[in-house]
């Protein structure tokens, strides 16, 4: 009787031609890998990893997967070394390991909890469907005193009838991110998101179509505001191929990882160390030593995200207010070459995906209609959604604004709009020194009157966006404006408000407010005015 396992996601559909991608790595095969499989590496603090391959030691008949011919697996945990071998490999102590197939663990920070994959396989039962069909499941374990493994919990949302597993943990522990083929899924299997909370488990929650697609979606992990995870949809460079996406869905297409991370075959279980950014990820490409192997990596340079937006629209007719169903839709670039040429959805809606800080022209046109058009140049802001009305007759295009809920119709002065659809506290610009955090004086004074404003309306959620200038490596802007953003966070929470209510995000160099881009030589008064905060209106 046939049983679904780990390996029932990876049956995918034929190679696709080889891509583009991002990032840059140096790879290689590490000495530990057998000629069986071993992949599935998560780390386990800083200096270990742990893997699933098959049972060593003397083999029972019985403990053979009929599948491949190879035992059940099971988790091992592995040290690393400094340049990315393994070595003292051994079983997982306690109760994780069973006849059955376990892998795919992510653990807690403080390493005293784990959450793994296994066969729906609990209390000695092996859980069925309707037709008999054994499906992956999750589970939960603490570590005893004696480094063991115990009180096996399976989570609240597994089910015979489908399958739950490859968890991922968010890096303040709160979210527990895991792969799924339950109804409502978009494709073969989405990746779906589930809060850790006091007395348990929120609902799990997909990604959407920003991460998932109608293909299969595999082995996520969490690097900050980034996740990384596989996908076997069309346009990568073989199979398997590994994508990264910003979690916050401020990136509207994955963006695929360059070779030698992938390959034309199998890629997958891509995690990297945020300090050292080294890291490990499987694959079943040739050339391997076994039918997965583990590869450590180094990155040496990040993937690039590119600041984008979305248009979406509606086009009606001016005279009646109709909706048209059948109208073209033009993306010109600055020169007026067409970059995308669409017809609307029957219900006569479009949707463009644009990059910022770039003019376009947007046409609208169908016989028997005057074309519309307009030029415009996108902002900034990555992530930004603007919603578009075509009146095709001897109408125009507008922007349609969107406030935050509960704005006020007439503006107090504390808040002012500073550009379409975004709305910030009127105080002064919260400066800072060249490479620093420190909040001065000044700015403490303007961050009281967040205070003051938040107090005054209950129900305020704001954004903290830090800025830097564009000196410096990219890559240290980003974090130096991530530490300003928690600099002012702290402030204003330690001031008593709730820390549900204002969150921070570092924006490094990505949304300069003037021409001081790199390379280029401006004062630096023009450069101080790049080093900012705003507290952008989310909620009244």
């Amino acid at each position: 009787m046939k049983e679904i396992t780990i390996y029932l996601f990876l049956l995918f559909a034929g190679v696709i031609t080889a891509q583009t991608g991002s990032g840059e790595y140096s790879i290689k095969n590490v000495d530990e890998n057998t000629e069986n499989s071993d992949f599935g590496a998560s780390f386990y603090g800083e200096k270990m990893i742990v893997f699933a391959s098959p049972k060593k030691g003397v083999s029972l008949v019985n403990e053979v997967w009929e599948e491949n011919g190879q035992r059940f697996l099971e988790l091992y945990s592995a040290n690393i070394t400094d340049n990315g071998e393994l070595y003292n490999v051994r079983s997982l102590k306690g109760d994780v390991n069973t006849k059955y197939h376990e892998a795919d663990a992510t653990f807690s920070k403080d390493g005293k909890t784990v959450y793994f994959t296994r066969n729906n396989y609990y209390n000695k039962k092996l859980a069925k469907d309707k037709n008999q069909w054994n499906n992956l499941a999750m589970f939960k374990a603490t570590v005893n005193e004696n480094g063991e493994w115990v009180n096996i919990i399976p989570m609240p949302f597994n089910n015979v009838s489908y399958s739950v597993g490859h968890p991922a943990l968010s890096p303040d522990g709160r979210t527990l991110y895991f792969i799924s083929d339950m109804p409502g899924s978009l494709g073969k299997t989405d990746i779906y998101k589930v809060s850790i909370e006091e007395g348990g488990y929120g609902e799990p929650v997909n990604l959407g179509d920003k991460i998932n697609s109608p293909s299969k979606e595999f082995s996520p992990y969490i690097d900050g505001d980034v996740i990384y995870f596989s996908s076997d949809r069309p346009g990568g460079f073989g199979k398997l191929d590994v994508y990264a996406s910003k979690t916050d869905g401020s990136v509207f297409e994955p963006v695929l990882l360059n070779q030698p991370i992938n390959s034309n075959a199998d890629d997958f279980t891509f995690i990297i160390n945020p300090n050292t950014r080294t890291g490990f990820f499987s694959s079943n490409r040739s050339g391997g030593k076994g039918d997965d192997d583990i590869y450590s990596f180094i990155e040496i340079k990040p993937v690039e995200f590119k600041c984008a937006q979305m248009i979406t629209g509606i086009v009606r007719d001016k005279n009646t207010n109709m909706v048209i169903n059948d109208a073209n839709i033009i993306l010109k670039d600055v020169e007026g070459n067409p970059i995308e040429n669409l017809t609307v959805n029957n219900d006569g809606t479009f949707e463009l995906h644009v990059l910022c800080e770039t003019p376009y022209t947007i046409v609208g046109e169908k016989s028997g209609y005057n074309p519309q058009s307009k030029t415009f140049t996108t902002s900034n802001e990555a992530g930004k959604i603007t919603k578009l009305t075509v009146l095709l007759g001897t109408g125009e295009i507008v922007e349609n604004e969107i406030k935050p809920e509960g704005l006020p119709k007439e503006l107090p002065e504390e808040i002012v709009k500073v550009r379409p659809s975004t709305y910030v506290v009127n105080i002064e610009p919260i400066y800072f020194e060249l490479n620093s955090s420190y909040l001065t004086k000044e700015a403490k004074r303007e961050l009281d009157k967040v205070v003051d404003l938040m107090n005054r309306y209950p129900n305020m959620i704001i954004e903290s966006g830090s800025h830097t200038d564009s000196r410096g490596i990219e890559g240290y802007n980003l974090w130096l404006s991530d530490r300003r953003a928690k600099s002012t966070v702290n402030y204003i929470v330690n001031k008593g408000i709730d820390p549900t209510r204002i969150t921070g995000k570092g924006y490094g160099e990505s949304q300069l407010v003037n021409q001081c881009s790199d390379g280029v030589k401006c004062t630096e008064a023009e450069h101080a005015k790049n080093r900012r905060t705003e507290f952008v209106i989310i909620k009244m």
